[in-house]
């Protein structure tokens, strides 16, 4: 993981996923980092003509631009201009299949810029492209921006249209209905939350190297289409990144969208094996729902710091285990050990842990330990969510049972409102709290300037209680009490 970020870089930390709170450009160019173009090709070298010849025409000074070329394996490798008017390299793997996202991470590794802008291969960008989408990352080591895709009648292409060029507006196709109400409903994802992976797309995605690092990447294991722009971009809001639209990064894309290229059932059967794919290592709801979990990846981490001793009962501790599954039903329920005998009923459940249990004893299956903090190796291992119980409580009487359509909802509201730690606080003092990974990664980035936010809530405004001395077990699962 990259070191801590230094106070002499003068950065500026920002709550939540806001952005807009970032210092302002005072000029077009004073403060242009240096940037990497990483395009990931595959026998395209007229789709690559046109891209490199856009990429001359950039408004950014070209002793501040290399461009990457990362070779899929084409059977010829591409040819290059004789005098670019920046750094350009070439970098080639073998052809083991459609393996975009690890020719990205391969042009990742050699690149050499303060900023990765990934831009795929069939891309067009406007002059103006990089400035606007870099601006953010001159002011953030978190910035994470995708462009706006726009799509160009391939037609217009033979009628001698160069990069730069204006595009008449019967050359103009639709853009994704989907992707504008996104943008469009969250602000340009200023009000995102960990389920926004599915509006960065990484065919116009500008990265800083510092949260690109964290996040630690393209994942190279990614084989055939689609997929592996969302699951980095989920990495990248968990590990802390800043993540922004920008309408004025435009860059054209020659043709329709993936939905206008592919027959119904063709784009269905592509777009499922990206939800199973996508499910396994994704662990926002939108990928599996809330109720399917992951021992190696999950949503939710649910540790209880009270033991059944002389001042917690037992029953009151089974019932708040037994309310927090419920409310989470995907979650990793971690128990203080030793579980007493008349409670190991619990740990025939397969998401439950002991977290340390005594010499001797034989400790639950295949417990799942929990990697300490700002090892970017472990971030996927890390919830998104760790909430400690530190007295039983459970769900007010009379409130019903527990919603974990509405528990969910719960978390991503704290999200959307850049709130990255909940303490939750009863009759005896503090009760719950709930620390999220991008407030783990955040604390270690900037120190003691963590930009977390913190907000306060108390028990009975969320409808929960203490779980007494008279807790009635029978009443609880019997659905009366």
């Amino acid at each position: 993981m990259n070191p801590r970020v230094g106070e002499s870089e003068r950065w500026t930390p920002v709550p939540g996923n806001h952005w807009d709170l970032l210092p302002a450009p005072t000029a077009p160019h004073p403060d242009v980092p240096e940037v990497s173009v990483v395009v990931p090709y595959y026998r395209d070298q007229a789709g690559l003509d046109l891209l490199l010849a856009a990429l001359t025409r950039q408004e950014m000074p070209g002793g501040r631009l290399q461009v990457v070329i990362a070779d899929d394996g084409s059977p010829e490798p591409p040819r290059l201009p004789a005098r670019p008017p920046f750094d350009l390299q070439v970098i080639r793997q073998p052809d083991l299949g459609f393996r975009a996202s690890a020719a990205r991470a391969l042009g990742a590794s050699v690149a050499e810029g303060q900023v990765l802008a990934f831009l795929d291969g069939d891309m067009i960008p406007d002059r103006h492209y990089l400035r606007h989408a870099v601006h953010r990352a001159a002011r953030s080591p978190e910035a994470v921006v995708v462009g706006r895709r726009r799509h160009l009648d391939p037609a217009r292409l033979a009628a001698r249209w160069q990069p730069g060029d204006p595009v008449p507006e019967e050359a103009v196709l639709d853009e994704p209905a989907w992707l504008e109400r996104a943008y469009a409903s969250t602000g340009n994802l200023l009000e995102a939350d960990s389920t926004a992976y599915r509006f960065m797309i990484s065919a116009v995605l500008t990265v800083h190297r510092h949260i690109h690092d964290d996040a630690g990447g393209f994942d190279p294991d990614f084989v055939g289409y689609g997929g592996e722009d969302w699951e980095f971009a989920h990495r990248l809001w968990r590990a802390g990144a800043l993540l922004a639209h920008e309408p004025r990064a435009e860059a054209w894309h020659r043709g329709p969208d993936f939905a206008g290229r592919e027959d119904l059932q063709a784009g269905r059967t592509v777009k499922n094996r990206e939800s199973l794919v996508l499910a396994r290592k994704v662990s926002a709801p939108t990928a599996r729902g809330w109720s399917w979990g992951s021992r190696t990846r999950p949503r939710v981490e649910v540790v209880l710091e009270c033991s059944a001793d002389g001042d917690v009962s037992l029953p009151g501790m089974v019932l708040c285990a037994d309310a927090m599954v419920q409310s989470f039903p995907a979650a990793r329920l971690l128990l203080p050990g030793p579980v007493p005998a008349d409670a190991e009923v619990l740990l025939e459940d397969p998401r439950v842990c002991v977290r340390a249990a005594p010499a001797g004893a034989s400790p639950n299956p295949d417990p799942v330990s929990t990697p300490d903090p700002g090892e970017a190796a472990d971030l996927a291992a890390v919830p998104d969510w760790t909430i400690t119980v530190l007295a039983p409580i459970r769900p007010a009487r009379g409130a019903g049972p527990p919603d974990p359509a509405a528990a969910a909802e719960w978390l991503l509201e704290a999200e959307r409102a850049g709130h990255d730690r909940i303490e939750v606080s009863g009759p005896a003092g503090l009760a719950v709290t709930a620390v999220s990974s991008r407030a783990l990664w955040r604390a270690r980035r900037w120190g003691h300037r963590d930009p977390s936010g913190v907000v306060g809530l108390d028990l009975a405004d969320c409808g929960w209680e203490p779980a007494g001395e008279d807790t009635d077990l029978e009443a609880w699962w019997g659905g009366w009490g």
